[in-house]
């Protein structure tokens, strides 16, 4: 792989508080404007640097789009019980996932928890099953979604956010890649010339508290590149920053809520932060939440880039490929998933919230 890329080890010169989720503005950068990319990729990369999270704002995702979204996963989830389970959750992880179905322990030294509160659906691109093109299994998440029968405008309103979910993802390629030094289309191999695994979820996490020693969705770090969340009317996702303090993200209007996934701070050799991140809603009311999670094609091959390591940054993590550490995380954190063939831990002895 080259090395004539600049290392990007110093710290940028924006400065920012270490409890601030940053505002970004992508505007600029989708116009097109002269000079927008390189000012975003530096505010991508010191975000992610400090705290793994920031917000978007002039994303050109229409909110119209995204209240109708709000609308279906309020409207699925109001339904019987017996019409959810009429399309369970199934090994490729697609479908209805009712409370009580993910881990509530992502790492071994967490004290014991009751099972997380909270219920799920599950969709990824919508294809039909097949092997891929190297004549392997489809991974998790890929393969035909299960969708209920006799809702009109449920399958119609997902696809559509799904597919705007996805073109806005390619389109901030280049932002992540300028970030770390790289060519602005170093990401196209593993994305646009493949088939990416995009993968959306719409919560329900009911307005009933909590019980002691439960959560509705227990700390975690997402398992995929990037993280995209659109905003909740009601507020309830926490995140730990680096100093190990949990601090709630703000529901900001007209925004999109991104952070790092495992696959991003594998890349960069841990110099991205993939940040622990949990749910707890304590509003009284229901939440609903819809992010959308994107990933490399599955056989793509995540080693640390160039300019990521030199002679004191030698690579942490030993090569791993999309489809490997896809089902290792899923198999560990969910339940419904724990007897599938998965791998062993990749980086044994290194924990995932390590600092980086």
């Amino acid at each position: 792989m080259s090395t004539t890329h600049p290392t990007v080890f110093g710290k940028s010169q924006l400065m920012s508080e270490a409890h601030r989720i940053p505002v970004l503005d992508v505007g600029p950068f989708l116009a097109r404007e002269p000079g927008a990319l390189a000012r975003v990729g530096q505010d991508v990369r010191q975000a992610l640097e400090d705290i793994g999270f920031f917000f978007i704002k002039n994303h050109g995702v229409a909110q119209e789009l995204i209240d109708r979204v709000f609308a279906e996963n309020a409207r699925f989830h109001a339904q019987p019980l017996e019409r959810k389970l009429s399309v369970k959750v199934n090994s490729k992880g697609l479908g209805y996932m009712p409370s009580g179905l993910q881990q509530p322990k992502y790492n071994q030294d967490e004290p014991p928890r009751k099972p997380d509160l909270g219920e799920a659906f599950f969709i990824g691109r919508d294809i039909t099953a097949k092997p891929d093109e190297t004549g392997a299994p489809d991974p998790i998440y890929q393969g035909g979604n299960q969708w209920p029968r006799d809702f009109p405008g449920f399958r119609d309103t997902l696809i559509e956010y799904f597919d705007a979910m996805e073109a806005l993802s390619l389109r901030l390629l280049p932002v992540y890649a300028t970030a770390l030094g790289l060519p602005a289309h170093f990401f196209d191999p593993a994305f646009v010339q493949s088939r990416p695994m995009g993968i959306l979820r719409l919560s329900h996490y009911p307005g009933t508290r909590c019980d002691a020693g439960q959560l509705n969705t227990s700390p975690h770090i997402d398992g995929d590149f990037i993280t995209i969340l659109a905003q909740a009317e009601v507020p309830g996702l926490e995140l730990r920053t680096p100093d190990k303090q949990w601090i709630q993200a703000p529901a900001l209007p007209g925004t999109l809520l991104v952070n790092a996934g495992e696959i991003l701070r594998l890349w960069s050799n841990g110099r991205l932060r993939a940040t622990l991140h949990r749910v707890l809603n304590q509003s009284g009311r229901d939440r609903y939440a819809i992010p959308f999670f994107y990933s490399p094609s599955p056989d793509t091959l995540i080693e640390c880039v160039a300019t990521c390591r030199d002679a004191d940054h030698p690579p942490r993590y030993r090569p791993v490929t999309v489809r490997e550490y896809t089902e290792w995380f899923s198999h560990k954190v969910f339940v419904h998933l724990k007897d599938k063939p998965g791998r062993s831990p990749y980086y044994e002895g290194d924990r995932p919230d390590s600092p980086g």
